[in-house]
């Protein structure tokens, strides 16, 4: 088959599944990931030959994109932050958002070596990046999923960063007092309520654990990081969450009465998606 053959395949697939733009892009992924050209690749060359395309392989990856399955699990990767990461069935796919959370934390450090932990890490794409973007970070992430414990330490040693992996559940974590500088976290925060709302490559494919929380009480993982969060940071430490927009000001609120001093931050789009937490002094 040609590179013209192949992306048109690709192509018609993704447009099977999704819509305009998005299918071009998917279909981009799929054929850069799995083919090792692009849509320029085809613009230039059109006719070559591309004989290291094993049809077997390239048909059953494809079934899988008619299917619905996200083309980051159909590939085995993702781009996050500017640098590449695993992912596969059990992890979550980071999200273009979360790079905005990782950006926060990046401009606001001041410290040399600041102690950081990525609670709920999933494919580690928050803990690496900030291991490689703070270089003298020591940075740790903890995940209850045994499988996100082997993406994310996957991802740390394929960046070439020290993140120290391990597997725990956060409502028994229990860190010693002042123990890190800087706790982040994208936890579950979509309520039940929603589910049906969503799309369903996302709700059929990715954990429904990584995303879903009780409607009546969607707060429930910042309320136990807030609370384990005010013993374990550092004086003038600082906790950072990505949020849910419809939540934001109930969020804001929450973590006021727990004691902290909060700033809410607007993303790209300026939807309310992030805050950060700062320990008031005592």
């Amino acid at each position: 088959m040609t590179r013209k053959e192949i992306f048109d395949r690709i192509l018609q697939v993704a447009q099977g599944v999704y819509d305009g733009r998005e299918a071009a892009a998917v279909a981009e992924r799929f054929c850069v990931d799995v083919c090792g050209f692009g849509r320029f690749d085809v613009a230039l060359d059109g006719s070559k030959e591309c004989p290291e395309v094993a049809e077997d392989v390239l048909q059953g990856l494809l079934e899988r994109l008619s299917s619905g399955e996200p083309v980051q699990y159909v590939v085995g990767a993702t781009e996050f932050y500017g640098r590449r990461f695993a992912v596969r069935s059990g992890v979550l796919i980071p999200r273009p958002e979360t790079e905005e959370l990782v950006a926060l934390v990046v401009k606001e450090n001041r410290l040399a070596e600041p102690r950081i932990i990525d609670l709920g890490t999933g494919s580690g794409a928050i803990a690496v990046s900030l291991a490689a973007e703070i270089g003298g970070a020591r940075v740790e992430a903890l995940d209850l999923s045994d499988v996100a414990v082997s993406v994310a330490s996957e991802n740390a040693h394929t960046n070439g960063v020290d993140v120290a992996v391990a597997q725990g559940d956060i409502f028994a974590w229990s860190p010693a007092p002042e123990s890190y500088d800087i706790i982040i976290s994208n936890p579950p925060y979509i309520p039940e309520c929603e589910r049906g709302t969503m799309e369903s490559n996302v709700t059929d494919f990715e954990p429904e654990e990584a995303l879903f929380v009780p409607d009546d009480r969607p707060l429930i993982y910042y309320e136990r990081i807030a609370e384990v969060a005010l013993v374990a940071l550092a004086e003038e430490g600082r906790l950072y969450f990505e949020i849910h927009e419809t939540l934001a000001e109930q969020t804001a609120q929450m973590l006021k009465q727990k004691g902290f001093e909060v700033a809410l931050h607007h993303d790209m789009n300026h939807k309310p998606r992030m805050i950060v937490c700062y320990k008031k002094a005592q």
